[in-house]
């Protein structure tokens, strides 16, 4: 996609699919299931999903879906960056409309007549997308600069603004009449995402796999295993992509040095740290910070 501020896709799965495991962005993510069933694992807990059910992702959230017990599925997502509706009303009621990736828990199981609701607003959003892609196309294609043209795609994107804006409105209106209290499928998926809870407050510090089995009381080799299948992650890859998220806004909105860093989210040696920030990233901590510092 060439504009990476709002993408939207339908998608429907007739053969297995798991997602990509090292799996977070800068940018919201709406995961709306039409059919089927997957399991989803969002920072630190894992959800089994079906058909009505919306997923919402904040920003830099690491996620992972998987196939659940059969893998045919539908699925329609939006990406989008804050930037992309922020200008249309004021600050204040634009981060009102972006709390909804802020509730207690990442899924929200819709009603029947809520998901007749959601479902409409997606797939005008979807239908209006599409349009406004032909649009630009046709727009872009033009050798002569053609005014029609450019304002019938002016007029698209700022009518997909409002169709974003309308959904995000609905959906806040729904978590504030649906909401309910998180419940974990099973007693070990439950004893996963405390796992994952603990990792989140405790990365700065050393963590070995025999000081997670005994602190939850587990095999090691059946910590190891249960966690990964049911995150989608390994334990010490999950540990690396939290140190490495924290080390990121610490790179962007701190001036500590990349050594200090490197131990706050900690890691043992710089040498360590600089090689797994490479792996995971295609470029140095350096390199990262001249890009994206704010300092």
């Amino acid at each position: 996609m060439k504009d990476r501020s709002f993408w939207i896709l339908k998608q429907k799965f007739n053969q297995s699919y798991e997602m990509e495991s090292r799996h977070y962005h800068n940018h919201y993510e709406l995961y709306y299931l039409l059919s089927g069933e997957r399991n989803y694992f969002v920072k630190d807990r894992s959800y089994h999903i079906r058909s009505g059910d919306l997923i919402l992702i904040n920003k830099n959230d690491l996620h992972h879906t998987s196939n659940a017990n059969d893998y045919h599925h539908e699925k329609i997502m939006i990406y989008f960056k804050e930037e992309y509706i922020k200008n249309l009303f004021n600050w204040e009621m634009m981060i009102d409309l972006f709390s909804v990736f802020n509730h207690k828990s990442n899924m929200i199981r819709l009603n029947i007549a809520n998901q007749e609701i959601v479902e409409e607003l997606l797939l005008k959003l979807l239908a209006e997308y599409s349009d406004y892609q032909k649009v630009l196309k046709d727009h872009q294609n033009n050798i002569v600069e053609n005014e029609l043209l450019k304002e019938a795609s002016q007029r698209k994107l700022f009518h997909l603004k409002i169709m974003l804006t309308e959904l995000l409105y609905k959906l806040k209106e729904i978590i504030k009449d649906e909401s309910a209290d998180f419940m974990h499928s099973n007693p070990l998926h439950k004893t996963i995402s405390d796992i994952a809870g603990y990792i989140n407050k405790n990365y700065q510090h050393e963590i070995r796999l025999n000081d997670l089995a005994d602190e939850f009381s587990l095999n090691s080799c059946y910590l190891s295993s249960k966690f990964k299948e049911i995150t989608g992650f390994s334990l010490i890859e999950y540990l690396n992509l939290i140190r490495l998220k924290k080390a990121k806004e610490l790179l962007i909105n701190s001036k500590l040095s990349i050594t200090k860093i490197s131990e706050k989210v900690g890691f043992n040696t710089l040498s360590h740290f600089g090689r797994i920030f490479k792996q995971y990233n295609n470029l140095s901590a350096s390199n990262y910070r001249k890009l994206n510092s704010k300092m």
